[in-house]
């Protein structure tokens, strides 16, 4: 019994020690940044998923069309939202070119009427799109102004200057506080 209480107690001393190790080296490990322009990634084609309302049920094939170009690899992915309309939201990941998120805004003006909230960036895939979207928490989307809307459709925005500004326009300016006690703004947020 004695040698097999000595094992415990060295092993647990090398985890200890390794614990201690670990925790008191400083934290070297970076935060790791997709590089869209890797050779890896640059040739991932764009996923579009549209969540629409069941009057549109009879028209995917002219929605596919309209979300896809001769160019662009684009993927269309169309469900369709079992109540009355989905949010009128819109996600853009950071690998989409600026061509496909104008086409995407453009679309889903066209199906919704309006788009009233830019979901966060830092959830969404890197070469995605989502319109629509309810699979991502409400708490992740900002809303957006019409004039905002028109600024981030500009076709003289390259990609760079459309992936900024969409990281700009979907930050969030308040933070929600829990059990519906209303929210705060972030400090330097306007």
């Amino acid at each position: 019994m004695t040698s097999n209480c000595r094992g415990i107690g060295w092993i647990t001393g090398i985890v200890l020690t390794v614990l201690l190790a670990v925790s008191s080296t400083p934290n070297r490990s970076a935060a790791v940044v997709y590089d869209c322009q890797a050779e890896e990634n640059r040739s991932k084609s764009t996923t579009v998923e549209i969540v629409l309302s069941q009057k549109w049920k009879d028209h995917v094939d002219e929605i596919k069309h309209a979300l896809t170009s001769g160019q662009d690899a684009v993927k269309v992915r169309v469900r369709f939202f079992p109540f009355l309309d989905p949010p009128a939201n819109i996600g853009i990941g950071q690998c989409v070119t600026a061509e496909n998120g104008r086409r995407a805004i453009h679309e889903a003006i066209q199906y919704f009427g309006k788009v009233s909230y830019l979901i966060r960036q830092d959830i969404l895939p890197h070469h995605w799109i989502k319109i629509g979207s309810t699979d991502t928490a409400e708490l992740a989307w900002t809303p957006i102004k019409s004039d905002d809307l028109t600024q981030l459709s500009d076709p003289a925005l390259t990609t760079e200057q459309f992936q900024i500004l969409y990281r700009q326009l979907a930050a969030p300016k308040e933070r929600k506080l829990p059990f519906g006690m209303g929210s705060e703004p972030i400090e330097g947020q306007p």
